[in-house]
């Protein structure tokens, strides 16, 4: 039943144009847009969604350009690249990286503190950092001196409060083995040192790459952090500023109109015979 559907749906896509749709746009009008051209209606219907409608005009056939004839052309001789010195160092350079895939679910405490978890082999790692992993979050790649790493860094928020609250019911429930705190003398290393400190807190041992791609994040963040701070802060002001333009500038539902008309199939007589002959045969079934 599922394979005559798809057969109809196949003729009568074939049997019909589309001419344009107009469809409800919630961005600023655009000036100077060309005007869609105008046809006769033959027979309209009307969906009604409730604040808007979709609106289907069968309209008259236009006059439709001819197709130009394929012409067949000789393909163009191919001649190999060869590559130069320079390129060819390069591509060695490339082939000699290590590649790691890592995806990082953080929870950024008070701006202060973030806790990362990630798995990296058959190995759940937990770490506490003095880094804002928020500066990281559109962080999607990294190279490093040997390893190139594709990163997905997924960011929320919460308080030392709010995590002092979740730690205590795990202890009233029997789970205090699931409590987590951060490493307060983080923040002293962190300030003697001038760059940021990490701890791992996860019980089982961390396989060398993976402490490893903790350096490398921890190495890239303290050398870009202004960078790092500034792109933050413009993403957000940019957010603030279109949630402002929404709300005095609420999206106002508009009716979504399409146009179509009767073609010409483009299969061949028989093939279309064959179809039609299917389509029947399923439907008296």
């Amino acid at each position: 039943m599922i394979s005559s559907s798809k057969t109809m749906l196949l003729v009568a896509l074939a049997t019909v144009g589309v001419i344009f749709t107009t469809a409800s746009g919630f961005t600023k009008p655009v000036e100077h847009e060309k005007q869609p051209p105008t046809f006769k209606v033959l027979d309209s219907q009307e969906v009604d969604l409730g604040s808007r409608s979709i609106i289907y005009n069968r309209v008259e056939t236009p006059l439709l350009k001819p197709q130009p004839p394929v012409v067949e052309r000789a393909a163009a001789p191919v001649t190999a690249h060869i590559p130069t010195p320079e390129e060819l160092e390069e591509i060695r350079r490339w082939e000699a990286l290590n590649y790691v895939g890592l995806y990082l679910s953080c929870t950024v405490y008070d701006g202060q503190w973030t806790e990362v978890r990630f798995r990296h082999e058959d190995t759940d790692i937990t770490f506490w950092s003095t880094a804002n992993f928020n500066y990281l979050s559109q962080l999607f790649d990294l190279l490093s001196e040997d390893t190139y790493y594709s990163l997905m860094v997924m960011v929320s928020d919460s308080t030392l409060k709010e995590l002092d609250q979740q730690n205590a019911e795990l202890r009233q429930s029997g789970q205090s083995a699931l409590a987590t705190f951060p490493p307060t003398d983080l923040l002293q290393l962190n300030t003697q040192k001038q760059k940021s400190t990490w701890r791992i807190t996860s019980k089982a041992p961390a396989p060398p790459e993976a402490q490893r791609a903790i350096e490398d994040l921890h190495a890239h963040y303290d050398a870009n952090r202004q960078a790092l701070m500034d792109e933050y802060a413009a993403r957000q002001a940019a957010q603030i500023a279109h949630e402002k333009w929404l709300k005095e500038n609420p999206p106002q539902p508009q009716d979504t109109v399409i146009q179509f008309f009767p073609i010409q199939s483009s299969h061949s007589p028989t093939e279309a015979r064959t179809l039609d002959s299917t389509s029947s045969t399923s439907l008296q079934r």
